[in-house]
Formats: structure tokens, sequence, C-alpha cells
């Protein structure tokens, strides 16, 4: 069974064709050749075209399809990583309403640092087991009082890769570890924070539907299985960040084990078995895959 993994990452979009019972790599590509712009109105923001990784996306897996390594019908799933703690809004149509706000953006660092001070610390960390910081659900904050007009027609929000799963099976979904790494997770509760929704007076149906990590979260539509050279149907069956997609690549699932990764960023990271937090707020807590 041949299995097709897609990174959707900051500098390119990069697809593995992988042969699931002998675990090896049969083909990788990426697009573009060279590094992807980041859209920068002012010092600080950092935005990209969700399109523009649909369309990576294309080039990257035509390039894969005609190395003649493998028959593209025979691809049994599909997984998805992608750049973690971004902002993607469509409205109803399913159409990006703007260029998503991406995870290096610093313009929502003072609405998170409002909402840390009037929700309060404790019950902050407690239960988001982080500030809302300049994560999602404060760029969302953001949004809304500087662009009203945009905020009044999303539909849902997303994750980045939320936005490509979306495309390729029209069903839009989130899981509890993208949604933690929005800072929108309760995890004392193992819900929505309703006191993040509350505070910036966000509804709850703008949040997808909510599934696990590893689940169906769509099947793969006609139209786009011939565009692609795939067979209709497959579903995605997995999604989750890129630092979470990493330990997993790296076995660095059990409490203890701890890894550290580079690329357009560098990440440290460790496994914890308890709801831990710092105090100080100087590191970051999300849900891991096998999270429960």
């Amino acid at each position: 069974m041949l299995l097709l993994g897609i990174d959707i990452g900051t500098s390119s979009v990069k697809v593995s064709v992988v042969n699931a019972e002998t675990q090896q790599t049969i083909v990788s590509a990426h697009y573009p050749e060279t590094e992807a712009p980041i859209i920068s109105h002012q010092s600080g923001w950092a935005e990209q075209n969700p399109d523009t990784w649909w369309e990576y996306l294309q080039h990257a897996l035509m390039e894969a399809n005609v190395s003649g390594k493998y028959d593209p019908k025979e691809i049994a799933a599909i997984g998805i990583a992608y750049q973690m703690h971004g902002l993607v809004v469509v409205n109803k149509e399913q159409l990006p309403l703007r260029d998503s706000i991406i995870w290096c953006d610093s313009r929502a660092v003072p609405y998170g640092e409002k909402a840390f001070e009037t929700i309060g610390p404790e019950k902050c960390l407690s239960c988001l087991l982080n500030s809302p910081g300049n994560f999602t659900a404060s760029k969302l904050a953001c949004l809304k009082e500087h662009e009203p007009e945009t905020f009044k027609q999303i539909y849902k929000i997303m994750l980045p890769g939320d936005f490509i799963a979306m495309r390729l099976t029209g069903d839009i979904t989130t899981t509890p570890s993208a949604l933690s790494e929005g800072i929108f997770w309760d995890f004392e509760k193992d819900e929505i924070s309703h006191d993040v929704m509350g505070y910036f007076n966000f509804k709850k149906n703008i949040i997808p539907a909510v599934k696990d990590v590893f689940s169906t979260h769509g099947f793969l539509k006609e139209e786009v299985a011939e565009k692609l050279g795939l067979k209709q149907g497959i579903p995605v069956s997995y999604k989750a960040g890129d630092q979470l997609n990493n330990a997993l690549s790296l076995n660095v699932l059990q409490p203890g084990e701890v890894a550290a990764t580079a690329g357009t960023s560098g990440v440290i990271y460790a496994v914890a078995d308890a709801l831990v937090y710092d105090k100080e707020s100087r590191v970051n807590s999300f849900a891991h895959l096998n999270h429960t």
C-alpha cells in the first residue's frame, strides 16, 4: 500500500510517497525550487496566500507522479503536516477571505497579552497551558478589530493543514492538537475554551468540526483526484502541525523524550505525561499526537 505525505512548509510544499509495508520512501519532491515568498506589508507582519500552497502542492505532486517510480492510482491514503499557528479564514464558498497570517507574524502580541491579564494568568496557564500570546486566537482578534468587514464574512477559521485538507476533500475539520496550538483548547475541560471564545467574542460556529489527529478528515473529491492523478475517494487520514509530525518521525512519543528540529525556525521539544505549564510562560505546551 502506498501513502502520500504532504508538508505545507513556510519555504516550500513537500510531498513524499511511502510504501506502508516496507516504510521506505519511494520518491520525494518539493515546490518551488527557490524559497517561497513571505508577504510583509509592515515590519513584523508575515503572510502567505493559501491558494499558493495549493498551487505548490499540485506542482510538487505532478513532479513526483512523473518520476515513474509508482502508480499514483495505488496511493491509498493521505497525511498532512503543516506550518503551525497560522490563521486561514474562508467564506461559505470555501474561498480565502484574505492572505493567511502565518506563524512568524507578530502583530497580535498586544491582543494576547491583554487577554492573558484579563482572563487571568493562573486560569490561562492551568487551562490553556499557555498565554494566548501571538497565537492563532490572538491573530483572529487582531483581524476582527482592524478588518471588521472581512471578519463578518468568516464562515470557518482553520490552520494551514486544515485548509489543504479542505481543498482535497471539501470537508472542513480540525483537531484538539490544532486548536491547542491556536490557544483555543481548554485542557482541563477537554473542549474548546469558553474563556477564550467569550473574551474575544468569537462565535463557536466558526470553529470547524473537531476530529482526532488520526481519523478520517474527508475523502478525495472526484474533480481533485482527476487533477492530481489520484484515485477518487481515498481518505485524508492524518493531519498535524510540523513539529508534532517531526516528533512522530523521530519516534518521540513517550514522557521524557526530547528532540530538536531546524528549518525556517528551530525548535526544542519534550514530551510530558501531565498537564504541565511554565509559570513564567516562557515555554509553550501543546497537545501531542497521542494526547488523550
